[in-house]
Formats: C-alpha cells, structure tokens, sequence
C-alpha cells in the first residue's frame, strides 16, 4: 500500500536508530530482531508501517507485530488477508478463558507467567496438533503492578514447563522499571541475561533459551548493549497512541 511521508521518515528513523544501537554494541543489527507494537493503532496503519518496513530493510516477507490484548488481535486478524505477511505475538497477559480465542491467531506468545495458563495452553494445542513458540515473562523489577514470574521462582518455573510439550520455549522477556536511571534499567536487562546464562549452564528443557525479548522505545538502545535479541517497539514507529 502507498506509504505517507511522515510514517516513512519516522520507520527510517528508527530503522537507523537500531542499526546505531547494534553498532555502539559491537554487534551484528541481524541478531536483533525488531518486534513492532501495534497496540491500539489500526490495520491500516499496520499496513503502513509494515510497507515502510518492507522499504527500509529490503525484506518484504512475513513480520510478526505486537499485541497486548486478545480482543484487538481477534478483531485485527478479521481484517487482515492470509496473504499480507502480517501475524501476531501476543506479548500481554493471557487469561486461561480467552485461550481458545487467541490461540488460532497468534505465531508467538511472550507472556507466559503462570503454570495454570502452561497447563490450558498445552492442552489446547495438543487437541489442534500445534506447538507453539513462548517466552517466559520474568518480572525483573520486582514491582506489583507488573505482570510476571518473580526473579526467585523463575528458574523453578522454567523447569516445571518441561511437563508442557506442546509448548516450544524459546527464552525470557522482561519489561524494565520505567525510570529515568539507567543503572536502574541497566539491573533488570543483566537480571534476565543472568537467568538465561543460569537456564543454559543447568540444560533446562534441553532448551538454548536464545531469546531475550527486552527492551522497549524508551530504553532499547540500552537492551541491545546489555544482550537483546528482540526489541519491542511501538511509539517510535506507529507514533503516540490515541488512548
């Protein structure tokens, strides 16, 4: 679809940004893949964001895009065509009732947090004959109003998902304390890598746990130095979100 001005100028911008970040880091911009939040903007708006991608990467092919919440990737995926290139990543909290739901829709889950949610996702998707790819949501900040495992049961819980077969674990994600001090920021990204390196040393799940989804527009240039491997983005490129 034709591409406006400004959502072109403002992809290119955050296309260079991360290239910077990668550079700053002495890393490869390949192992950093970007994760687009398209919460509360419209298909439309996906579309064009997903086109100017397309342009500024040279990679027209299939991209996954952010969700927080099941209702807006039921009504996304209704609009959208099979042969557009665009799914979904469920990247918010998932209650067990809306499993069903969300389940045929999404190629990814990055939220997992609670072994009764393992337990209804496996079972669903050994009745559909599917695995599907999650992450563990690990809550390195240590505040309430964050979803997530605790750092002091995260290692246990990683291990009970061997139970869950139809689950394919592919890493950690983490959200970050929202502040100001980056040495703040800087503790919860190095908590997950040291949970990673901790998950890979013991074998668990026989998994690389290669995946570490953190960091987000305010603070990604700060998780790719300290180890991301996916960021996840949404202001920088869809714009403020109308709320």
């Amino acid at each position: 679809m034709p591409v406006d001005g400004s959502t072109r100028a403002r992809v290119q911008r955050m296309w260079e940004r991360l290239g910077r970040a990668c550079e700053a880091a002495g890393r490869d911009r390949d192992e950093v893949r970007l994760l687009p939040v398209s919460k509360l903007h419209d298909v439309d708006e996906i579309r064009a964001v997903h086109a100017a991608l397309a342009e500024v990467s040279g990679d027209a092919g299939p991209r996954s895009y952010g969700e927080n919440h099941v209702q807006e990737i039921v009504a996304k995926t209704a609009r959208i065509g099979p042969d557009e290139g665009i799914d979904f990543t469920l990247i918010g909290h998932l209650q067990t009732n809306k499993v069903n739901a969300v389940l045929p829709r999404i190629r990814e889950f990055q939220a997992l947090d609670s072994l009764r949610l393992a337990a209804r996702l496996d079972r669903r998707l050994t009745e559909l004959g599917r695995t599907l790819d999650v992450l563990v949501e690990v809550n390195t900040s240590g505040e309430r109003t964050k979803h997530g495992v605790g750092l002091d049961e995260a290692f246990g819980f990683c291990e009970a998902l061997a139970d869950y077969e139809a689950l394919d674990v592919k890493g950690l994600m983490t959200v970050a304390v929202d502040s100001p001090d980056t040495a703040r920021v800087a503790a919860c990204f190095d908590a997950l890598v040291a949970l990673r390196d901790r998950l890979r040393g013991r074998a668990v799940l026989g998994s690389t746990w290669c995946e570490l989804s953190m960091g987000m527009s305010g603070d990604f240039p700060l998780a790719i130095a300290h180890g991301a491997t996916t960021v996840r983005i949404g202001t920088a490129l869809f714009g403020p979100r109308a709320y």
